[in-house]
């Protein structure tokens, strides 16, 4: 039996507890993409989906997701509900509500926010991801419009509708799972699959003036009466350092928004990431990036560069919550407040601003340093921001506030300039 294969991935995911996209590694091809949508549709909206087929998880959801793996794993509600699914996955709901996250998530949400956002980010965090390209420079005429290859490429049988991004020129959206990376338009470097709240953190990190008037106060959970695209220039170059870079997303972003000019400095303490860094910067073809392994010592590598950074960007680890749509095992896996297994055991605050006070003296006089984290929960937003400018009076506030989790990952991001 087929659904077999989806309940032996659910078994894994409780017994390794393990991200997602580790675990679906390891599922044959043929069968991967099915058990991705399906099991990640459970992951985000377990109790809705169960009621749709009037299957019975626990009396009720306090309950539910007061279980330990162990009785996760056997549970027979959760293996009856993925076994309908495998058979009638056309009929999933598209959205789910409150029941969908631990109690003590929900909790923290509203008292941060009110109850009505705090729904609200049930709704849209339930929901399947989007995706989303970044287009680069090449990809575009020299008016401004995707050159044609692109377009036709756009409009054929082979991708699922999109349309333009809301705020960034080089946003293009799809709404669910689109086969992109086959295309020969990727491997020649055109587009780079990449979030728009994270294409907005790039453009911010630069232009921080323009960027900031399409922020919120709060996190989206509506449209935004604003919806207006940003002006944001071409930057002429400047000296960036991208100090928590992973994969290098955001770097090739700001790469490409220079023209290729200046210089972007990518660090990262994971070789993996670096190492996948540098095989994206081969297919964009960007020579103003330079990826580099930080070593165990940073405080002593960091020295030679400090005050002479035009532009620091320390897009921080974070309990993850504005990603939940795209990384859902987050809510199975950790505690609100809680880093990924293995980083710390501190409190999730005072990491933070120990890496942003210890990247922030890389600024030269005049220069900036950007914050940056996806998730919404003041702690690490708010209150990080606040606390570093009453510890270094040296810095102003230039800019901040919140993207998504409408239509983008939430993000929030601030942006502070050094006195000259």
């Amino acid at each position: 039996m087929k659904a077999k294969i989806l309940s032996e991935a659910f078994a894994e995911f409780c017994e390794s507890r393990t991200h997602l996209d580790s675990l679906l590694s390891k599922v044959e091809p043929g069968q991967k993409s099915r058990v991705a949508g399906l099991l990640g549709a459970f992951l985000r909206r377990p109790w809705t989906i169960a009621s749709r087929f009037k299957i019975q998880l626990e009396p009720t959801p306090e309950e539910f997701w007061d279980l330990n793996f162990i009785r996760l794993k056997k549970h027979s509600g959760i293996h009856a509900t993925l076994a309908e699914m495998w058979e009638h996955w056309k009929d999933l709901p598209r959205e789910g509500g409150i029941e969908d996250f631990p109690p003590e998530l929900v909790d923290s949400w509203k008292k941060e926010w009110g109850t009505n956002t705090g729904i609200g980010l049930c709704k849209l965090l339930s929901q399947d991801p989007l995706t989303t390209l970044r287009f680069h420079r090449r990809a575009f005429q020299d008016s401004g419009e995707l050159k044609p290859e692109v377009e036709i490429w756009l409009q054929g049988t082979t991708l699922p509708k999109s349309r333009p991004g809301n705020w960034m020129r080089s946003a293009r959206i799809f709404k669910g799972y689109a086969t992109v990376q086959r295309n020969e338009l990727y491997h020649q470097g055109y587009f780079e699959i990449q979030d728009e709240g994270s294409q907005l953190m790039a453009a911010f990190s630069l232009f921080p003036g323009e960027v900031g008037a399409v922020l919120g106060g709060s996190p989206i959970v509506e449209r935004p009466v604003n919806h207006a695209r940003p002006e944001i220039p071409r930057s002429s170059g400047v000296r960036v350092v991208d100090a928590c870079a992973g994969a290098g997303g955001k770097s090739l972003a700001i790469a490409d928004l220079m023209g290729g000019k200046g210089q972007v400095f990518a660090y990262d303490v994971y070789d993996k990431k670096i190492k996948s860094l540098k095989v994206r910067l081969e297919r964009s073809s960007e020579n103003n990036i330079k990826a580099v392994l930080m070593p165990t010592d940073q405080a002593n590598f960091l020295d030679p560069y400090r005050e002479s950074v035009d532009v620091v960007l320390v897009d921080s680890p974070c309990s993850g919550h504005g990603v939940l749509r795209r990384n859902p095992d987050i809510k199975w896996n950790r505690k609100p407040l809680a880093l990924p297994k293995g980083q710390s055991e501190r409190p999730i605050s005072e990491l933070q601003t120990e890496i942003l006070s210890g990247y922030a003296g890389l600024a030269r006089p005049g220069g900036r340093v950007v914050y940056g984290v996806c998730t919404f929960h003041k702690e690490e937003t708010l209150g990080v921001v606040n606390g570093f400018l009453a510890a270094n009076p040296g810095f102003e506030l230039e800019a901040m506030g919140y993207s998504g989790p409408y239509d983008t990952d939430g993000f929030f991001m601030a942006a502070m300039r050094r006195g000259k």
